[in-house]
């Protein structure tokens, strides 16, 4: 998924994004926000995000003087304007610099989904054109069923198992291996994907397209993460390139990929800690799993988890149940949401869970909580 930064001084309008937006349908992740451009500037050097969605007027320095700066470093793609209507000459500015769009408050959910769908569109036309995919080539790799799942084990007899191929199998096979950084691993699943080949006589042209679609999920992969890799699908995949060569072309891609994610993971040291720290305090509210942040950063779940809990002192899920609490005890302070409201709004399916976790966090039930310090009730 790409990375987007919201910035905007008002936390009403950050929350109501963060709420009302089905990001990962989208196909975006928000990756961190802000209340000013000093901040913003901070967390996109920090995260590099692909998009910045920015407020046009806010204290100090203002959105379109923090687009500026973020273009001068190089430090995002694309660019969104929110702007009131009394602010409309300052979003024509933002067009005349090459923000590509803006969004008038009061948001309208439809409207933002439909400008996240374009942005995606334009970054993947990006990513197809930096590493020389023809879109039609991609067509191609959607049509293709020669990715594999394995369906049933070998037999005691020695008799080979019985192979059927799916996108989804040999997506979770490389995928798993990548982000164990587990060449010999990767190799086996490539290994797999070429005895099938032989095994069904399937033709050169076939074989080429089917390289051609492991080679583009490798680096989608990479790009969605900011790892960059100095590679550009040669034009001899399509006529001159043997079996043998496509294969040495993945596995090389392959190697180049791993000892970039290890050099990238150096370079880090622990600094991943604090991505994933920052990435709950950011989407507390999504449905957050170990293993799902341990892919994140192309790490296995338990040494995340062992990592994380010596590092901050408390386990990965008390983690997210404390920052999922904490939220909740402001917004029961200052807004009129009901309780079993604010549960789903932080984060959790169940209101049980929600009020057995209130209650050991804060040490006070939500429903006494809510009796003492609830903003509605104060109105009344």
């Amino acid at each position: 998924m790409y990375k987007a930064l919201i910035v905007d001084d008002e936390p009403s309008v950050i929350e109501g994004l963060r709420i009302m937006i089905p990001w990962e349908t989208v196909g975006f992740e928000i990756c961190a926000d802000a209340r000013n451009a000093q901040d913003a500037l901070l967390k996109a050097e920090e995260y590099r995000p692909h998009l910045v969605i920015t407020d046009i007027r806010m204290p100090f320095k203002s959105g379109l003087e923090l687009i500026s700066e973020i273009k001068k470093m190089d430090l995002a793609d694309e660019f969104v304007i929110l702007s009131g209507y009394s602010e409309f000459a300052y979003a024509q500015e933002a067009m005349r610099q090459g923000v590509s769009h803006y969004l008038l408050k009061p948001l309208d959910r439809d409207e933002v989904v439909a400008v996240l769908q374009e942005i995606k569109g334009k970054l993947d036309a990006v990513f197809l054109a930096e590493y020389g995919f023809a879109q039609e080539e991609i067509e191609n790799f959607r049509k293709s069923r020669i990715l594999y799942k394995e369906n049933g084990d070998n037999s005691s007899g020695g008799q080979k198992g019985t192979w059927k191929f799916t996108w989804e199998g040999f997506d979770e096979e490389l995928t798993s291996a990548l982000q164990l950084m587990n060449y010999q691993s990767a190799r086996k699943v490539v290994d797999k994907l070429f005895n099938y080949i032989k095994s069904r006589d399937i033709s050169l042209p076939e074989a080429r397209v089917i390289v051609s679609s492991c080679i583009y999920h490798i680096l989608r992969m990479a790009y969605e993460k900011n790892i960059k890799i100095d590679f550009v699908l040669p034009e001899e995949i399509n006529g001159e390139l043997s079996l043998s060569e496509l294969k040495n072309l993945i596995l090389g891609l392959i190697s180049e990929t791993i000892n970039l994610m290890l050099e990238n993971r150096k370079t880090n040291s622990k600094s991943y800690l604090y991505r994933v720290k920052a990435y709950i305090d950011q989407n507390y509210s999504q449905d957050l799993k170990v293993s799902s942040l341990a892919k994140m950063e192309f790490i296995e779940a338990g040494y995340l988890g062992e990592t994380f809990a010596k590092q901050f002192g408390c386990s990965i899920n008390e983690y997210i149940n404390k920052v999922r609490i904490n939220k909740a005890m402001e917004l029961i302070r200052t807004t009129d949401m009901k309780l079993n409201d604010i549960a789903y709004a932080v984060g959790y399916k169940s209101y049980n869970n929600f009020f057995s976790n209130f209650k050991k966090i804060a040490n006070i039930k939500p429903t006494q909580f809510y009796e003492r310090y609830s903003h509605s009730l104060k109105k009344e």
